[in-house]
């Protein structure tokens, strides 16, 4: 799956936009081809999906020395 910049004038997918896509994500023909999204619907889409999906924060290889953060402390 990957998202690109649309080069021709479609409409967007959504259900009662009216405006022209910016962008379209591309299923590889899985569902459909591909779906044709605005700015504000792809932003209102990220919004949502950020709702219910959040990163997580990269696992650092070093791992901090607990006994000498410790004695800092003290």
């Amino acid at each position: 799956m990957k998202v690109e910049k649309c080069q021709h004038r479609v409409k967007c997918d959504f259900m009662g936009c009216r405006n022209l896509a910016d962008y379209y994500v591309s299923t590889r023909g899985f569902v459909k081809n591909e779906f044709a999204f605005c700015a504000n619907c792809m932003k209102g889409l990220f919004e949502e999906l950020s709702k219910l999906y959040v990163p997580k924060a990269i696992e650092s290889h070093f791992k901090p020395n607990r006994k000498r953060r410790k004695d800092e402390k003290d």
